[in-house]
């Protein structure tokens, strides 16, 4: 059971920590202005669409 959530944190840990650093700047952003929380969201989206398709190939 250790060895598979081991293995599950050295697959995935990176993307996770990623997508959690992607929405605690989205709220950051949503606090200080609605606008500017939507205009990082976006850039956010851009950013998340940009690396799964050079990931893709």
């Amino acid at each position: 059971m250790a060895k598979i959530i081991s293995n599950l944190f050295s697959n995935w840990g990176t993307v996770v920590l990623f997508i959690i650093g992607l929405a605690l700047i989205a709220v950051a952003a949503f606090t200080f202005n609605v606008v500017i929380g939507y205009l990082a969201s976006g850039f956010e989206l851009c950013l998340s669409a940009y690396i799964l398709d050079k990931e893709r190939g």
